[in-house]
């Protein structure tokens, strides 16, 4: 048996049920494998320990993905397992019709804050929407991932990058109604996924492998699709400590995410292209990608 370290994106949550239920039901197994899921104490990019070799696999974002790609991190993008829907945060009862509403001084909460990159993609999703928005003229509030409670709390005016089936579900929960301006309506490219990656050099010396742990993981998705709420169950049951702080909330979470998983495993490489160019035009990248090294297609076809 073949132990292998998937390295989470941020700390264990409904995004990661398919790893859980294709764990539990021995679909790794059956692959000869046995899956270690590593949580990072903090939220950041583990794609340099996949490099390392302290990883074999890890979870990220189109928008991390690209960024270290150009700067030369060899890792490459393996499979799409969830497609969700996000972009800007707001509260529902300010009367904005879109971005193109957000004036200078706007607050902004953001991960990454004061640093450059959210505010420079709410200010070009303000533009496209036909206002005239700068980075500048944005106030960087730093909450981190705490998107509900800086808006509840009257700390920022909007967030980003926040997603429905969890900020939007949060926040409606709570009986604070908010909504999004989603990233494709306002000409940014469609990078509200999770990307399962892997070292260049794993993928060039150990293609069985990286094989086998796709084709399990891939029946765990399915099962997330197609089981309905009992792939949820089964995730609690392994996890309970998930529930403690708010079980209601978290259930719905997780009833949400169900329906954002993308059991076919492919890449979008025509996204990857515009968000390639994206980066670069924002200045979110050290410049240029190639996109056939950006993604590797074969283990899902």
């Amino acid at each position: 048996m073949d132990t292998v370290t998937l390295g989470l994106e941020w700390f264990l949550n409904p995004d990661h049920i398919p790893f859980v239920v294709a764990d539990e039901r021995g679909y790794y197994e059956d692959e000869g494998l046995e899956l270690d899921i590593w949580e990072p104490p903090e939220h950041y990019d583990t794609l340099e320990m996949l490099t390392a070799g302290e990883l074999d696999y890890a979870i990220t974002e189109p928008i991390h993905l690209v960024p270290e790609r150009s700067e030369g991190v060899p890792v490459t993008g393996i499979a799409t397992f969830l497609h969700t829907r996000g972009g800007i945060q707001y509260p529902a009862d300010r009367g904005w019709e879109s971005p193109a509403a957000l004036e200078p001084g706007v607050h902004l909460n953001y991960p990454g804050a004061p640093g450059p990159g959210g505010r420079k993609m709410v200010a070009y999703m303000a533009r496209q929407a036909g206002g005239d928005l700068t980075a500048d003229d944005i106030e960087p509030v730093e909450r981190g991932f705490y998107h509900t409670d800086a808006l509840i709390k009257g700390d920022a005016d909007i967030d980003f990058l926040a997603f429905y089936n969890f900020e939007i579900v949060e926040s409606r929960h709570r009986g604070f109604e908010a909504d999004l301006w989603e990233l494709a309506e306002y000409g940014v490219p469609d990078f509200n996924r999770l990307v399962l990656t892997a070292a260049d050099g794993k993928i060039d010396d150990e293609p069985d492998e990286v094989q086998r742990f796709i084709d399990a993981t891939r029946r765990g998705v399915e099962d997330t699709v197609e089981d309905g709420e009992a792939v949820v169950e089964l995730f609690f049951e392994r996890h309970p400590e998930l529930r403690d702080e708010n079980p209601e909330l978290m259930d719905k979470t997780a009833t949400a995410t169900r329906e954002f998983f993308t059991p076919d495993l492919t890449q979008d490489t025509e996204m990857y292209q515009d968000l390639a160019a994206f980066c670069a035009e924002l200045g979110l990248s050290a410049g240029s990608v190639d996109i056939d090294a950006v993604t590797d297609g074969q283990f899902v076809e």
